[in-house]
């Protein structure tokens, strides 16, 4: 395992997506309001939208045609439509606007509103908030089931992953994780949900039947975002602070490697993106 290629960004990014073609890479651009779309393989920027102040985490739509960006700063949601490159709507979410979600059909979206403490419902067709959901503490980053029943939320302050049914707008349970739980993430049949303890430098594997801790795992200090790859059979882990990656096995998290990447690795994302049997947006 090795860096491949390092793609230089002007200021600090702290979201990214790959869209479903994988060609392209959107970086949301914290200190200023920029989303740059690059080209991948040479990091040459191909188009850009102003976003606003405070751009915090992405999230593609399912059809790879929209994008989600949370402005944690404001506590709003922009979405953005990525075939015509321009801001579709903005609304504002709650308090610390922090982790966004599509649902499966694409038309509802979910955001955990750290300074609020709750999960804003969000009808995309009207640009409103229909609902808002208690979850504890501080919710960070979220995971949705595969078939789009459970929405699994790391409540920092609480110390919990609480499973909500979002449809419902009911709590379904709630797992102890430690001190500030921060990325979650599936595997891709939804059986096994994974878990950073930034605190305790920890993962954690949570069968999502019983919500039950099967397997826990120190990676090292300070761990924040995981992702599965696409195959299921790995657990990737950034550690900002000592500028690696941890793989782990998915089934049983035992480390098998430490990548080193540079700098304070943050979030991860696979190219192609998650989306890529939709084809990829459509470009006029």
């Amino acid at each position: 395992g090795r860096a491949l290629t390092r793609i230089p960004l002007e200021v600090e990014a702290h979201g990214l997506a790959v869209t479903c073609d994988g060609r392209v890479l959107a970086a949301d651009l914290t200190r200023g309001e920029s989303l740059e779309v690059r080209e991948v393989a040479t990091g040459k920027v191909l188009e850009g939208v102003r976003v606003g102040k405070g751009g915090h985490h992405l999230m593609l739509s399912p059809d790879g045609e929209r994008l989600l960006v949370t402005r944690s700063e404001t506590g709003r949601l922009a979405v953005v439509d990525l075939v015509r490159m321009q801001v579709m709507a903005d609304l504002e979410t709650g308090g610390g606007a922090n982790y966004p979600v599509f649902a499966r059909d694409g038309r509802t979206a979910y955001v955990s509103n750290m300074e609020a403490h709750e999960v804003a419902v969000v009808d995309l067709g009207a640009a409103r908030v229909t609902r808002r959901l208690p979850v504890g503490q501080a919710p960070g980053h979220m995971a949705l089931s595969p078939d789009g029943h459970r929405l699994y939320v790391a409540a920092e302050g609480s110390g919990t992953l609480v499973v909500l049914d979002p449809e419902r707008g009911e709590l379904v349970g709630t797992v102890p994780i430690g001190h500030k739980p921060h990325g979650v993430a599936l595997s891709p049949d939804g059986q096994r949900a994974y878990v950073v303890g930034h605190e305790d430098g920890t993962v954690t594997m949570v069968d999502t039947a019983s919500h039950a801790s099967v397997a826990v795992t120190r990676v090292g200090d300070k761990p924040e975002h995981l992702e599965i790859t696409p195959n299921g059979r790995w657990v990737v882990v950034a550690r900002p602070e000592a500028g690696e990656l941890v793989l782990l096995t998915a089934g049983g998290l035992a480390v098998v490697r430490r990548i080193a990447v540079g700098p304070e690795p943050h979030q991860i994302v696979f190219s192609p993106g998650p989306c890529a049997g939709a084809g990829g947006p459509r470009r006029s």
